[in-house]
């Protein structure tokens, strides 16, 4: 049996990590304004704020990717200029952010290895470069060779890399952005493993997530960001999801589709026998006018190939299908578009073109509505752009701050925002509430229920199971490349977390 850390109390009279009055601005946009933070040796530290509050330029300042124009940041008491992600990295300070910075065309290994290359004298050692991402990967539970591909890897497989990389030398400080906005359960757990053993052995881990449950297990302390201002550091012992929701967004009133009457006979989206060669099998859904279907799955269950699939994002080895009665046969993600079909993917920063203002992302996708005769009416798109960013509360400084300036919450926003500028009667939408904080998941939910009512189909993919029953009319359960279950919206969620694991319901 493997021995089990032994838990130690944090020393908070002492601070590995501390900032002291961090100040941040970009133009007339105050990120910062004073931010004092004070982490322990061996201290699991949440860290909270909705999007739009600071969190990301806090997490870039700690990261060395931006320098505070005022203030001063402390490793183990010592003034430090973290004036580069290689200097903070120096100083001993660890980041994995949510969106991951590997390379699909390298190997797992390579990537493990990627900027502290193991060497023989002059030469690069392959096997020994091997043999250390090999331990690297065991560690983290990612059962993967270190020459598979990363292209073969899911987000969450490649969440796991990103850890392993992170865990290399001397880490004093490791900040974890969302680290299980894509993991399993299963996952989940050997992660908190992981913290704990790093906790026990006196690394300070900053814990970011919006999953307040996982802030409550996990986490000895909390502080909160808001309108870039951080308040002082409470127990999590003296707290609950409630009291943390509220100092984060204010109230929120949950959203929670009412069931309804949907026209049976009335189908959008008539999929039969949908094959992706070695990964989807079988696969038959129907998709009603004025429906949310919720298909809910493990890691690894098929969900994400399915969602690209719809979209033509995969080439389908097999199965028919016809969207308003005409043949549905996507080549190319255009065949989609064609059909008025919209898609959100798990990786919004694939869907996102970061130096283009937000108006130009949310009008991509519509171009030939504001041109005529070869000339782009950019008033008019901008119009209804800025239409759009005050329909779903897109935080952002005007229509034309670059979208790269944008919280995580916000440009997921931004990219549901052009799907329904362009109109799409079916959205595909694969975890849009990833790394999206409670006041933004709301909202989003909110937007998709009124869509819903007016007519829209959607198809709403995710890991959450609470998030599949209060969004479903019925919910799809998916296996093996299967959909293994299909159940009513009032199903709780034992029964969904089973069925997904092989329970027969």
């Amino acid at each position: 049996m493997k021995e089990q850390p032994v838990l130690m109390q944090p020393d908070y009279s002492k601070s590995v990590l501390e900032l002291v009055d961090v100040r941040k601005s970009f133009g007339a946009n105050h990120a910062l304004r004073g931010v004092d933070l004070q982490i322990a040796p061996g201290e699991v530290h949440g860290l909270l704020g909705k999007n739009g509050a600071g969190k990301s330029t806090l997490i870039k300042i700690i990261a060395g990717i931006h320098t505070p124009d005022t203030g001063e940041v402390r490793v183990s008491g010592t003034p430090v200029q973290l004036k580069s992600p290689i200097r903070a990295r120096d100083a001993g300070i660890a980041v994995v952010n949510q969106e991951l910075s590997l390379v699909p065309t390298m190997t797992v290994a390579e990537n493990y290895q990627l900027g502290t290359w193991s060497h023989n004298g002059p030469l690069l050692s392959r096997s020994r470069m091997k043999k250390e991402a090999a331990a690297a990967l065991e560690r983290v539970g990612l059962r993967r060779g270190p020459d598979e591909p990363l292209v073969n890897l899911g987000m969450a497989e490649r969440q796991l890399l990103e850890i392993a990389k992170a865990l290399k030398g001397d880490v004093k400080v490791l900040l974890l952005d969302e680290p299980t906005s894509s993991l399993s359960d299963t996952e989940t757990r050997r992660l908190f493993e992981l913290i704990r053993e790093l906790s026990a052995r006196g690394v300070a881990i900053i814990y970011v997530s919006h999953r307040l449950s996982e802030i409550l297990e996990l986490t000895d302390r909390v502080s909160i960001l808001r309108d870039g201002r951080v308040e002082p550091a409470r127990f999590t012992a003296d707290t609950n999801e409630r009291i943390l929701a509220h100092l984060m967004v204010g109230d929120v009133r949950e959203v929670v589709r009412t069931s309804r009457s949907i026209d049976e006979a009335d189908v959008l989206l008539d999929i039969t026998g949908l094959e992706v060669r070695d990964r989807l099998r079988g696969i038959d859904l129907k998709l009603r006018k004025g429906e949310v279907v919720s298909v809910y799955g493990l890691m690894g269950a098929g969900r994400t190939r399915l969602a690209r699939a719809l979209f033509g994002l995969e080439d389908w080895s097999a199965g028919a299908a016809t969207i308003n009665g005409s043949i549905y046969l996507p080549r190319s993600s255009r065949d989609a578009i064609r059909a008025r079909i919209g898609f959100v993917g798990e990786d919004r920063s694939a869907g996102l073109v970061p130096l283009m203002s937000v108006a130009e992302n949310i009008t991509l996708g519509s171009l030939d509505e504001f041109s005529r005769l070869g000339v782009f009416d950019r008033k008019a798109a901008r119009g209804r752009a800025s239409a759009f960013i005050d329909r779903l509360a897109i935080k952002t400084e005007s229509a034309d701050t670059p979208v790269r300036n944008l919280s995580g919450g916000n440009q997921q926003k931004v990219l549901l925002a052009r799907w329904l500028l362009r109109g799409a009667e079916v959205l595909v939408l694969d975890d849009p509430a990833r790394g999206v904080d409670v006041g933004a998941k709301e909202e989003i939910f909110a937007e998709l229920v009124h869509l819903s009512g007016r007519g829209a189909a959607i198809i709403y993919f995710t890991s959450d199971a609470d998030e599949a029953r209060r969004l479903g009319d019925r919910i799809l359960v998916m296996a093996g490349g299967r959909i293994v279950a299909d159940l009513s919206s009032d199903t709780d969620e034992e029964t969904i977390v089973a069925a997904a694991g092989g329970a027969h319901v």
